[in-house]
């Protein structure tokens, strides 16, 4: 056996956090002697190893753990694939905005408010909580899926929105409610449920680009509310005309805000 300084230096690791991953129940040593020295084998190297690879990943502490816990690896390693692709789609978004900003491109966007009379309309809809923001596609098309799968030759009318629920901005456990317009009602179930949406009036602005400048749409609209003295009858809708199902690049991007006002 070895001491805990000892195997540190093969491992290529701190004493610190060994003692870290001994606490919280990750990886503990072969031995602890009446003075609480730890001993470690040669042939726990191999964990730690695997341990230290993960961690190398930005796969959280929480998931090595179920891991090593017997947990399903192939699960957790796949949720954290799509984790760190919406991390990369994020990133190219952010270096983007950063080479605009070096060739002194405009960071203040331009928008345009117009009033809009929405027309009734029968959906189908679904409530529900998603991690986060990068999850809000899986959840449409989910929601799309168990649908379709009740209702396989239900009609669609290219009009679909997301309306948020919680009485916050939340960044994640994110309460939503998908909608999409149909023909005729449908069988219910799985979550899925018909209404009619009834006619309204709206106030409505485009936001071209990537989904972060919706920020800066919302503040435009809403200050147009605020100015033309108009009040908001119902939940704001954000409608996606483009997106990633149907553009490369997130600069082609379009969403439609509209605010139901009285």
């Amino acid at each position: 056996m070895l001491k805990i300084g000892e195997f540190s230096k093969v491992a290529k690791t701190t004493i610190k956090t060994l003692r870290y991953y001994d606490d919280i129940g990750l990886f503990r040593p072969s031995f602890v002697d009446e003075n609480g020295y730890r001993y470690y084998e040669l042939e726990q190297l191999k964990d730690l190893l695997k341990i230290m690879e993960l961690r190398s990943l930005d796969l959280p502490i929480e998931d090595i753990l179920e891991i090593f816990d017997g947990g399903d690896e192939k699960r957790i390693l796949a949720e954290h694939v799509k984790y760190l692709e919406g991390e990369k789609k994020k990133k190219a978004s952010q270096i983007t905005s950063l080479k605009r900003i070096l060739k002194g491109a405009k960071t203040t966007m331009e928008f345009k408010s117009t009033i809009k009379t929405i027309e009734e309309n029968i959906v189908y809809f679904r409530h529900g909580v998603i991690v986060s923001m990068e999850n809000m596609f899986d959840f449409v098309l989910a929601t799309g899926a168990a649908c379709g799968k009740l209702n396989p030759n239900l009609k669609c009318k290219n009009y679909c929105y997301v309306t948020y629920t919680a009485g916050e901005y939340k960044e994640s456990d994110i309460e939503l409610e998908y909608v999409e317009a149909v023909e005729t009602r449908g069988v219910e179930g799985d979550g899925v449920k018909f209404r009619v949406d009834p006619a309204i009036k709206a106030l409505c602005v485009e936001v071209k680009g990537p989904y972060a400048n919706l920020a800066a749409g919302y503040e435009f609209v809403l200050n147009e509310i605020k100015e033309k003295n108009l009040k908001i009858a119902a939940p704001i809708r954000e409608v996606y005309i483009n997106g990633c199902w149907d553009k490369e690049s997130e600069d082609e991007y379009l969403t439609e805000i509209q605010i139901p006002i009285e």
